[in-house]
């Protein structure tokens, strides 16, 4: 009789606090826990996954699962996720003590001391997934020691000690994802209800005819490991070593199309840090996605100087294969800002790449960051210039500014502390990182420069008709007068948005006070962007 092997629990945290009243777009699928799931699915072990996103009382159902279970694993990235975890980790120890916790995930691989020192976990996950947690499945269950599994960072005599290093591997050597895990049902039904009370976050742009009455099914894969950039700001250099993996262009393809007719979803996002970075992969893809027919609109990542290096047709490709929206980071509007940072793009190709995009009806999303250690004034400025000329040069576009926020694990992090930067002390704190704009009142911008930030963001939003109160003519008429402005890159008296905020008191159209400094409507994401038929406007 085969002995039937034990249970593993994975829990994914909140991406947002509930108790702010967000939430996340819920095509946001846990492809976190999918993936690790994968190879002690394949080894006959059983896997309870949970969601935060889709249990109400997920606390509950975690420690009732952890019940009789060989080990509690769970992964998060920097944000309220960081906290929520902690929370749900600290309960399984109290109730559990005796149960191995495992953690992984971008934020726990950069900073593993926290979880040894909060006692919440046993091990973590440096880096790539898969293939590690698989064997450290395999050598809990048969009593070895974990110390010996290569990729970790384990406890031992009141120390943390790394285990020997394991190198990115390709996707060839991971276990099918196990999809019969995963209750889409019950994200269909999240992205089809309406939120009258809560933001939802990273939403993409509804493209063709569909509308928030008519919303898409919208589903997310990882089709990519890594990333070769160097950026400073970003902690992928250090964890993969500028290594980048990915699934064949025509084999993705291939996958997309079996897992659209299985689930019948109608947009897909790739949840990749570098979707773009081999042209011959992308146009083996998009290609394919043609020839098959595969219904669904697609986003994903790509840099500026990829799509300056694509060929007319592969760019074409992206179009006819029914790419709808591409995530670009511009970052700096100096090039020497760009060369300090590693990005290396030249600043006049910003708005060409753009440009190249929105000619064949994708909608580009593109963010700029300002206050990098030891950035000057001037150069944020002139950032700031650059974000809002591209904005007037295609006013469908994204082009959404941050505050620059320190990420544990970067070259940009370690520089911030030597000038002064205070990090989080405890889950909670870490937990706040949400979005760019909560962490801006830390980011030491010059008053000047925060000034003209705000009115930046509040002119972009009425320019794109963000803004939904008020007849078409007005908002016309404002985003004229805001369009201006944008094109001097200087905003002075905000007349159209005082004129704005009148016109929503006097009808009683808004239950929140607007004002120039207000965060109410400033242009956040390219998903708040107004579109025509799905299309962008130049």
């Amino acid at each position: 009789m085969i002995q039937r092997k034990p249970k593993i629990v994975l829990f994914l945290p909140h991406r947002a606090d509930p108790g702010r009243g967000e939430a996340f777009s819920a095509d946001l699928l846990p492809l976190e826990l999918l993936q690790i799931a994968s190879g002690p699915i394949a080894d006959g072990f059983e896997v309870v996954m949970i969601d935060a996103m889709i249990e109400p009382k997920y606390m509950d159902k975690v420690l009732e699962a952890c019940d009789g279970a060989m080990l509690f694993g769970s992964s998060c990235i920097l944000g309220y996720q960081v906290y929520d975890g902690y929370l749900v980790a600290k309960a399984v120890r109290e109730k559990y003590p005796n149960l191995p916790i495992i953690w992984g995930g971008w934020f726990p691989s950069v900073i593993p001391e926290m979880y040894f020192e909060h006692d919440i976990a046993d091990a973590v996950c440096i880096g790539q997934g898969e293939v590690a947690f698989r064997e450290l499945v395999q050598a809990i269950h048969c009593g070895e020691d974990i110390a010996k599994v290569p990729g970790f960072a384990v406890q031992r005599d009141g120390q943390m000690i790394m285990t020997p290093h394991r190198p990115v591997v390709g996707f060839e050597d991971f276990a099918p994802v196990p999809w019969h895990l995963l209750e889409y049902d019950r994200y269909v039904e999240l992205q089809l209800q309406p939120r009258r009370n809560e933001k939802v976050r990273h939403r993409f742009p509804l493209p063709g005819d569909y509308t928030p009455m008519n919303p898409p099914k919208g589903f997310s894969y990882f089709s990519s490991f890594g990333c070769p950039e160097p950026c400073t700001f970003c902690c992928s250099p250090d964890l993969t070593g500028r290594r980048w993996k990915a699934i064949p262009g025509k084999q993705l393809a291939e996958d997309i199309a079996e897992l659209q007719q299985r689930f019948g979803f109608d947009m897909l996002r790739f949840q990749d840090a570098n979707f773009g970075v081999a042209e011959k992969r992308t146009k083996e893809f998009c290609q394919t996605m043609v020839d098959l027919e595969v219904p669904v609109w697609w986003n994903g990542t790509i840099e500026i100087e990829t799509i300056m290096r694509y060929k007319k047709e592969t760019l074409d490709l992206l179009e006819e294969s029914k790419c709808h929206l591409l995530w670009l980071g511009a970052e700096s509007g100096t090039a020497e800002m760009q060369d300090r940072i590693k990005k290396h793009i030249k600043i006049e190709n910003i708005p060409l790449a753009i440009g190249e995009l929105v000619k064949r009806n994708i909608v580009p999303g593109t963010f700029w960051i300002i206050g990098f250690p030891g950035e000057t004034q001037e150069s944020m400025e002139h950032t700031l210039k650059q974000a809002a000329h591209t904005k007037f040069l295609y006013p469908l576009a994204g082009s959404d500014v941050y505050p620059f926020r320190p990420i544990p694990g970067t070259h940009d992090y370690r520089e911030a502390i030597k000038l002064g930067y205070v990090p989080p002390k405890d889950f909670r704190e870490w937990g706040d990182c949400f979005e760019y704009k909560y962490n801006s009142q830390n980011t030491p911008l010059p008053d000047s420069v925060r000034h003209t930030w705000q009115r930046y963001n509040n002119t972009a939003a009425i320019y794109d008709m963000h803004i939904q109160e008020g007849p078409l003519w007005m908002r016309r008429l404002l985003s004229k007068m805001a369009g201006a402005r944008l094109k001097k890159g200087s905003y002075g008296f905000p007349i159209e948005q005082k004129l704005f905020d009148i016109y929503v008191k006097a009808t009683g159209q808004g239950q929140k006070k607007h004002t120039d400094n207000s965060e109410e409507y400033q242009q956040l994401q390219p998903e708040t962007h107004a579109q025509i038929s799905g299309k962008p406007v130049a």
